[in-house]
Parts: structure tokens; sequence; C-alpha cells
């Protein structure tokens, strides 16, 4: 009788009671995830490019993006909170031929996935060869090997831990050196108004708008995190799970406590990501653009060091220099996992039922062969071809910028089709996600007009 009376309550109770006070800081993960996972992209390399080209002209989109892309980043977390699941597991039942918003997903992020991957992993091989003797190729190759290796494995907690204590590291590194540097005020502050410079090639800022904060691929992720974290409906055994429609209002209650957990999550992630960003937009804009220098190509590595050699000596070369080689090899390890588990999901989801079940189309067999081949492999190949981490960087990134208003508009008619009203977001968080879309969808037509008018 005790086992029946301590079972039904399991069962009847439904989504978790949400935590409060200062418990909802345990679940503080993912968003810290999402932000660390950018920290080798929009922030360290392309947003002094972009400070050492326009100064503090383009801030307000920088503002823009962060603000932007939180509201998204919070519409696919408020997918997996309130149902449990992940977010391509909504997309694959949207209305129209089957599969066919997965394939929208799919098709971009494999191009994404091996050129992002090549220029993170040739980054940090250049820093590494500031540091050891060896070439940039042996150096990139030992980085993704390692990478791959470890996701293979599956057991890098430590190592990735240890890479995040160093990437924080050197971002509060920056940010000091930013305050010792003296940002120009009165420049900082008019480029709070949102003008595009007159010299404005959207060519060179498109990656930066990308990444910075994420790209699609990094927004799609935190859907993953959240679902490992089992923060709400994902904290309940998949059987337990009810749909949304039918939840009573208590269940209702707790989910939104959960959703305000979430939003914490997310925030607090933007404002660490915010002071990052911001710091090398001045160190760009300060020690770069007065000597005309924008990071490029192998010596990407090099010209970066600049920033921490300036302020603080042969001390700083060595903390960028570490900082580097541990922010670009997380970057690397993060994308791997990243996109072995998006690929692995997508294409199940896109395989016929009956071959569902075959030995290999089994998850573990795609996953190890996404892995191996277009993660590794091809990733090292398209780098010894082209060899320039800035370009591949930028056609990822410029991919990613694209692909975002996509991802946005999917997922907020997932959410409206999926949810009661009661759970989806307000007026104004789905006004800035529409905001996204259209924000986006003008860079992307902006940038296709110079490319014809050029």
């Amino acid at each position: 009788m005790s086992q029946v009376t301590e079972a039904a309550p399991q069962r009847s109770t439904g989504v978790p009671e949400p935590p409060a006070g200062w418990r909802r800081f345990r679940y503080i993960g993912p968003g810290v995830l999402w932000a660390l996972a950018a920290l080798a992209t929009g922030e360290l390399l392309f947003t002094p490019r972009v400070g050492a080209q326009y100064g503090y002209g383009l801030m307000w989109a920088l503002v823009a993006v962060l603000v932007l892309k939180l509201f998204v980043t919070r519409e696919i977390g408020r997918y997996s909170v309130v149902t449990g699941r992940r977010l391509l597991t909504g997309l694959a039942g949207l209305p129209g031929p089957a599969g066919w918003a997965i394939w929208v997903i799919l098709v971009p992020q494999l191009v994404v996935g091996i050129a992002a991957i090549a220029g993170i992993a040739s980054a940090a091989g250049s820093a590494l060869a500031l540091a050891v003797p060896g070439p940039i190729q042996l150096w990139t190759g030992a980085v993704i090997a390692a990478a791959a290796g470890l996701v293979l494995v599956g057991h890098y907690t430590g190592v990735e831990w240890v890479s995040r204590v160093l990437g924080v590291a050197l971002a509060l590194g920056a940010v000091v050196a930013a305050i010792q540097v003296g940002p120009d005020l009165t420049e900082a502050a008019a480029g709070f108004v949102p003008v595009p410079p007159d010299d404005l090639r959207v060519a060179e800022i498109l990656p930066w708008l990308g990444f910075l904060s994420n790209g699609a691929a990094g927004l799609m992720w935190y859907s993953y995190w959240i679902t490992a974290k089992g923060i709400g409906h994902a904290g309940v055994p998949a059987a337990d799970r009810r749909d949304p429609r039918d939840l009573d209002s208590d269940q209702i209650d707790r989910v939104r406590g959960w959703l305000r957990t979430m939003s914490l999550d997310s925030t607090f992630a933007v404002v660490g990501v915010a002071l990052i960003t911001v710091a090398f937009l001045v160190l760009g804009a300060e020690l770069l653009r007065p000597e005309g220098i924008v990071p490029a190509e192998a010596d990407v590595a090099r010209d970066l060091t600049r920033l921490f050699s300036e302020v603080f000596g042969s001390v700083g070369f060595w903390l960028m220099v570490v900082g580097l080689v541990s922010a670009f090899w997380t970057a690397t390890l993060t994308n791997i996992d990243g996109w072995q588990r998006l690929y692995t999901d997508g294409v199940r989801r896109l395989l016929p039922a009956r071959l569902a079940e075959h030995t290999l189309t089994r998850p573990v067999v795609i996953s190890r062969t996404a892995v191996v081949l277009w993660l590794a492999t091809l990733p090292y190949a398209v780098f010894l071809i082209f060899g320039d981490p800035v370009a591949l960087l930028t056609l990822a990134g410029s991919i990613e910028a694209v692909h975002i208003p996509l991802v946005a508009g999917l997922v907020l008619w997932l959410n409206r089709r999926t949810m009661p009203r009661a759970l989806r977001a307000g007026r104004a968080a789905t006004a800035l996600v529409v905001a996204a879309v259209v924000f986006f969808t003008w860079f992307a037509l902006y940038y296709l007009w110079q490319q014809l008018a050029g």
C-alpha cells in the first residue's frame, strides 16, 4: 500500500516544482555554454576586426543583435521548457511536406559546420604556432584530431571546464584592458545612433552579426542544453509528459516558474557576452584602428596578441596566447559536439521508417560518421586547401546571419501552434522576435544589393 501511495504523486505531479530565490542560480548553465560557444568567433575574432574598421560606429548594431538574439534564444528555450522536447522534434511536425523544416535547417548547417570548424581550429593552430615550434598545418590538425577524439570518447568534462576557466580569464583580462585603455566616451555614445557608417561593407560585418552571441546553429543547441539540464517539462520522463495544451492551472504556473528560470539563465549569459564584446570592440577601436591593423588570415593570432601586449606587456602576450588557444580549442570541441548532435538528430528524423532500425542508421553510427568524416576530415581538408581562418569563418558567419531569420520565424510559428496562450510569449517578446526576422533579413538583402551593385 505504501508503494502505491508513493508512486501515485510522482505521475500526478507532472512538471516538478520550479526553484525559487537563490535556488534558481543552480540552473544557470545552458546559457553559459551558449555564451562560451560564441566567445571564439563573434566576440574574440570578429569584434576586434569591426572595431579596427569602423571604430564605435556599429555599437547600435551590437546592442540590437544581443537583444534580438536573446529573445530568439528564449523562444527556443521556451519550446523545450514547455514541451520537454528538442527543437528538431517540433520542427519535424510542422505542416507541409514531410521533413521540409528539417531540410531547410540541416542543409545550410552542413556547410557551416565544415567551414566554421576549419576556421576555428586553424585560428587555434595559429595561436599555438606563436608559442610552440611547428607549422600551423600541424597544430590545426592536432586541434581537430584531439577535439574529435574527445567527442567520440565522450569523456571530456574536465578538459572542457579547464578550457572554460581559461576562457573566462581571457574575458576578464579583456574587460580590464579595455578599462585601462579608456574608450573615447563621446565617440562611443555617438555609436548608439542607428546610422550605418558611410563606408559600410555588409560583407565585412555580416559574419560578425551571424556569430555574435552565437549563430543559428548555436541558438538551436540551446534546446539540447535545456533538455540535458532537465529544466521544466524536460525534467519529466518522456512517458509522463503531458501535451502542453492539456496542462491544468497548477501545471501552467509551474511551467511559468521554470520559464522565469530559463529567462534568468539566458539573460545572465547575454549580459556576460555584452561585457566581453564591448571590451573587445574598445580594444579594436583604440589599439588596432589607429595603426590600421585588421586581424586577418594566418596572422590573426599575432595581431590579436597586440591587444594585450600593448596594455600588459610580455605577461599580456602570454595571457592572450593561452587565452586564444583555450578559447578556440573550447569552441572547436563545443562546435563538433553540437553539430554532431544536430546532424544525428536531423538525419534520423529524415530517414524513412523502414531504415530507422537498420544497423548503419543507429544514432551512434550516424554520430561517429559525422564526427570523423564531416566534422574532422573535411574541415581539415578545407583548411589545407584554403588556409585562411578569417575567410572560412566569414563564409560560415554569413550563412548563419542569413539563416537566423528563418530559424526565428519557424520557432515562433512552432510555439504558437503547440502551446496554450498562457505559456506563449507576450506581445513585446513576440514583437522582438519578429524584429529579429526583419533585422537579419534586411542585412541579408542589403548584402545582396551591394554584391549586385558592386
